[in-house]
């Protein structure tokens, strides 16, 4: 992922990718704590965190489809390189 920027700014580009996953585990976190709270707390009210999360990745997985394909990283990679 880093190639896709050049050697300039591949520092920044590295701390962006940590914030941004640090942000991540902290909010999702949050998120499935909220969830549980708010439906009482009780041992069933994990179902729906579970649910959610479930959620979240199949949207990511779809997602996925979208990204560049293996030649064209490649190309960008040669081109930052």
């Amino acid at each position: 992922m880093l190639l896709e920027s050049p050697a300039s700014k591949r520092a920044a580009g590295q701390a962006l990718i940590n914030i941004n996953s640090s942000v991540g585990q902290l909010v999702g976190g949050a998120l499935i704590g909220a969830v549980i709270a708010s439906q009482g707390g009780t041992a069933i009210c994990y179902q729906s965190p579970y649910f959610l999360i479930g959620c979240i990745a199949i949207v990511m997985t779809l997602l996925t489809l979208g990204l560049k394909k293996l030649q064209e990283q490649i190309k960008t990679a040669k081109n930052n390189y």
